[in-house]
C-alpha cells in the first residue's frame, strides 16, 4: 500500500499499514474475568430474549472498558438495537441487519443491530445468542482500533474478488475470535462452550470460523486473533 495518514479512532493512532497485522490492540494482556448477571432465557419468549442480549451487551461494555484502560485509552459503549423485524436505517444506507444476516455492525452509526427470531435455529439458545452479541461488538471494537478502515484499504487494493473476500473472511475471523476472548473472561456465567461448538466442528464450511473462536476462548489473548498474518488455509 502507498503511505497514508494515521488512523485515528477514538484514542487509537495507528497507520494504515498496522492497524490490522500489527495493532495496539494485541499487545494487551489477557482479558481480566468479569462477573455478569444474565437473566433466565425462556423458550419462545421475545422479551426474556431481549433482556438476555441487552444484560450480555452491557457485560462485554464492562469487559472492553476493563482492556481499553490497561491501554490508558477510553472506550466509549456503543449504540445497540435488538429487533424482532429488520428496519430501514438511512445512515447504514438499507436493512438492519443486512439481509441474511442475525446481527449487523454498522460503522456510519456505530450501532449494531441483532435479529433473533423464534422460527431460527438456536434462537433461544444462551450461548449462541451471547456469541451473536459479541460477535457484532467485536466489529466495533475493530472499528476502534482502526482495523475495519484497514479491511477498506486492503479491498480497495485487492487484485481481484477473490482478494477482497478473503480479506472479509478474515476480518470475520478476527471478529469471532476477539468475540470469544471476550465470552472466556464471563464464561463462568455462560452455558457450556462445548456444546456450543459441535456445530462448527461439523459443518465444513464453519470449522475455519470455529477454529478461531476456540483458538480466543481458549487463549483469553487479543493476540491470538491476528487473522491479517494468519496463512490463507487457517481462514474461512
Amino acid at each position: 500500500m502507498a503511505a497514508r495518514k494515521p488512523v485515528v479512532h477514538a484514542e487509537f493512532s495507528v497507520s494504515p499499514e498496522d492497524a490490522g497485522p500489527r495493532n495496539p490492540l494485541y499487545r494487551t494482556s489477557r482479558i481480566a474475568s468479569t462477573k455478569c448477571e444474565l437473566p433466565r432465557l425462556r423458550d419462545d419468549d421475545w422479551d426474556s430474549m431481549r433482556r438476555y442480549m441487552k444484560s450480555m451487551s452491557g457485560c462485554l461494555d464492562r469487559i472492553w472498558a476493563k482492556q481499553f484502560a490497561k491501554m490508558r485509552k477510553t472506550y466509549k459503549a456503543p449504540e445497540r438495537r435488538f429487533l424482532k423485524a429488520r428496519i430501514s436505517v438511512k445512515a447504514c444506507a438499507g436493512k438492519m441487519p443486512a439481509p441474511g444476516a442475525h446481527g449487523t455492525y454498522c460503522p456510519a452509526n456505530k450501532t449494531y443491530y441483532v435479529l433473533a427470531e423464534p422460527d431460527t435455529w438456536g434462537s433461544w439458545n444462551g450461548m449462541w445468542a451471547a456469541h451473536l452479541v459479541a460477535h457484532e461488538h467485536a466489529h466495533y471494537i475493530q472499528h476502534l482500533a482502526g482495523i475495519l478502515e484497514y479491511l477498506s484499504e486492503v479491498q480497495a487494493d485487492a487484485a481481484n474478488k477473490d482478494e477482497e473476500a478473503l480479506a472479509e473472511n478474515r476480518n470475520e475471523d478476527q471478529a469471532g475470535c476477539f468475540a470469544a476472548v471476550a465470552l472466556r473472561a464471563t464464561r463462568a456465567t455462560l452455558p457450556s462452550w462445548s456444546e456450543f461448538m459441535v456445530m462448527y466442528k461439523r459443518e465444513k464450511d464453519l470449522k475455519a470460523y470455529g477454529a478461531w473462536l476456540d483458538r480466543g476462548f481458549g487463549s483469553g489473548r487479543l493476540d491470538s486473533c491476528n487473522t491479517w498474518t494468519a496463512p490463507r488455509k487457517s481462514i474461512g
